[in-house]
């Protein structure tokens, strides 16, 4: 016996972390959206020292953090193997082989199978929390879940121009199943992909920054002011309807570069920068072994979440020092990106008028980075600098994801809008192809 559950969301599959907002809708029509927020790594069990919990503490144990929990295996022809992967934070402290994004090779993230692992697990979650929040237990053993997705997903820029629709077609070719073991009961949840979207990295986030109005615009335009750029007369209003624009989303293994020519993406001036913080990060770890300084991080995610953390005061003066070695491959990296960025502006500079700085990575980095761009644009364009705008790093990291939703939302108000043209003989798979051309 199945149990039937409709599922949207918009997934942002960074290097260093995922970043997402699905919604589900119970058999009552409440609506309920769950924020996604894990590192983007697992750890393969390949023995069985993973501790079940007991099938009573289903109903305590779905609150948010349950994504960085997570325990499943997969029997998807996108997954090579049947081991048990731990999600999020517990992967990173797990007796397993740790499996991250090759920020350094030449692989897209298409390409590597843990995209795939992590854009199904996500979903596999949260259609297993709206069944345990609806009913208060877990399904009976002989059930599964079958589960409708509808999703929109991201690509780095040139990886998009090559891998968007075969990306997208393994997702919704054939069901994948999952098997989620963090009871001693374990829960199979079959996913079928009615539709997925794959949106350019920093495009969907443009979406998102309109998308949030002026509130955002007068916040980020005072920041700039205080930095020196008089910007005389230009109001939110005006940043707001600016149809030329360059946006600069710093990631953990790539730095995007998005324009916008007369309101639309345009991909022939937009590029990727194969370098990100997480390059930042791995430089650091190398400068540290050369230098002879043990600092007993095994992996970026780990010196990620340590940097994030902040010190304590028996650990400050190893934070300090560790910190050094980070904010020396900071300077390099500022420059480099800088660089990139004028490159961009020698193809669209003369019309740009607006720069937008955000992304998971692009907080660490602003005390760098931010006057490299703004010299960089006064260089490029004398007195007549845009503003080149530096988002918070509490909400510009999010704004993929955001921007995403909007995406697999929209999708879905059209194919529902053209649904009574099914009724007159139209198939669904034409409908769904309508929708996303």
């Amino acid at each position: 016996m199945t149990i039937s559950i409709n599922l949207t969301g918009g997934i942002d599959v960074g290097n260093g972390y995922v970043k997402g907002l699905v919604r589900g809708v119970d058999a009552s029509g409440a609506v309920s959206i769950d924020e996604i927020d894990l590192p983007s790594g697992v750890a393969l069990i390949t023995r069985s020292n993973s501790l079940p919990l007991d099938d009573a503490e289903a109903p305590s144990r779905m609150e948010a953090g349950f994504y960085n929990e997570l325990d499943v295996s997969f029997a998807s022809p996108l997954i090579g193997d049947p081991y048990r992967r731990l999600f999020g934070t517990r992967a990173l402290t797990a007796q397993g082989a740790f499996d991250e994004f090759d920020v350094v090779g030449r692989r897209s993230k298409a390409q590597q199978e843990l995209s795939k692992v992590l854009v199904m697990g996500v979903f596999a979650a949260k259609a297993l929390r709206d069944y345990v929040r609806q009913h208060g237990s877990l399904p009976p053993a002989d059930e599964s879940l079958s589960v409708q997705v509808r999703a929109a997903l991201a690509l780095p820029i040139n990886e998009y121009l090559s891998h968007r629709v075969g990306y997208a077609a393994e997702f919704t070719t054939g069901t994948h199943t999952v098997t989620v073991h963090n009871f001693d009961t374990p829960v199979t949840v079959k996913l079928r992909f009615l539709d997925v979207q794959v949106i350019p990295e920093g495009a969907s986030a443009q979406y998102a920054i309109t998308a949030k109005g002026a509130p955002l615009m007068d916040a980020m335009l005072a920041d700039v002011r205080q930095r020196g750029l008089a910007l005389e007369g230009i109001t939110s209003a005006d940043v707001l309807a600016a149809q030329h624009t360059v946006g600069i989303d710093i990631g953990e293994g790539t730095v995007n570069f998005p324009v916008f020519t007369a309101g639309k993406f345009n991909a022939d001036a937009s590029t990727t920068y194969k370098k990100g913080y997480g390059t930042v990060l791995t430089g650091a770890l190398k400068a540290m072994e050369d230098r002879g300084f043990s600092s007993g991080f095994t992996s970026r995610k780990q010196l990620a979440e340590y940097l994030q953390a902040g010190p304590s005061a028996l650990k400050r003066n190893f934070y300090n020092k560790v910190a050094a070695f980070v904010e020396e491959e900071m300077v390099f990296f500022a420059r480099e990106v800088a660089e990139q960025f004028g490159r961009v502006l020698t193809v669209v500079g003369a019309t740009t008028e607006v720069a937008y700085v955000y992304g998971g990575g692009a907080g660490p980095v602003k005390g760098h980075l931010y006057p490299e761009l703004l010299a960089k644009a006064t260089e490029m364009n004398s007195d007549d600098a845009f503003p080149t705008l530096y988002l918070d790093s509490s909400y510009s990291r999010h704004l993929n994801r955001e921007g995403l939703f909007i995406a697999s939302e929209t999708v879905e108000r059209n194919a529902a809008a053209s649904a009574p043209k099914a009724k007159r003989g139209q198939s669904r798979s034409a409908q769904l192809a309508g929708a996303t051309a």
